[in-house]
């Protein structure tokens, strides 16, 4: 157990750890807790300078504004629509290549690739029932020179 919670640690240290900590809190057979305990002494310190936030820039400090995904929900007709924008010029040499939405129990609640010539913007639409309303989910925005962003946003329903 002592192996485990120094691996967690050092996850928590890390970028990764905004992203990884809350899906550890399920423990047990077949959870990512369990995997990573596993892979433990396999994985070993994870990089730095992987995933971005606005809290961890990294190297790309100062890039947050026009990298990190903004994010609105709002209710309409028992659905709820989470519109993702990223405020990011796009051309042909720079652009912002993807959004995906995953729950903090790694479910894809959607995602979308973009064309250097489209406007990066998004939206889907969760079912009020679902397990993730009330918990908070993971959006990304990915450009295709600066990497991964991540923002974290409680689903309200």
């Amino acid at each position: 157990m002592g192996e485990r919670r120094a691996f967690l640690k050092m996850v928590a240290a890390g970028p990764a750890g905004a992203l990884l900590l809350p899906m550890l809190s399920e423990t047990g057979r077949g959870t990512l807790a369990a995997e990573l305990e596993g892979s433990a002494e396999s994985l070993g310190k994870l990089p730095e300078n992987i995933i971005f936030s606005k809290a961890v820039p990294g190297v790309w400090k100062g890039k947050e504004g026009g990298h990190l995904p903004q994010v609105s929900c709002k209710k309409a007709e028992g659905k709820l629509v989470i519109d993702v924008a990223t405020q990011h010029p796009m051309s042909e040499k720079h652009y912002i290549v993807r959004h995906t939405v995953v729950s903090q129990g790694g479910k894809v609640l959607g995602a979308k690739t973009f064309n250097w010539s489209d406007e990066p913007k998004s939206s889907y639409v969760i079912d009020l029932s679902d397990e993730c309303v009330g918990k908070p989910v993971f959006v990304t925005s990915y450009c295709n020179l600066h990497d991964l962003w991540l923002a974290e946003v409680k689903l309200e329903g």
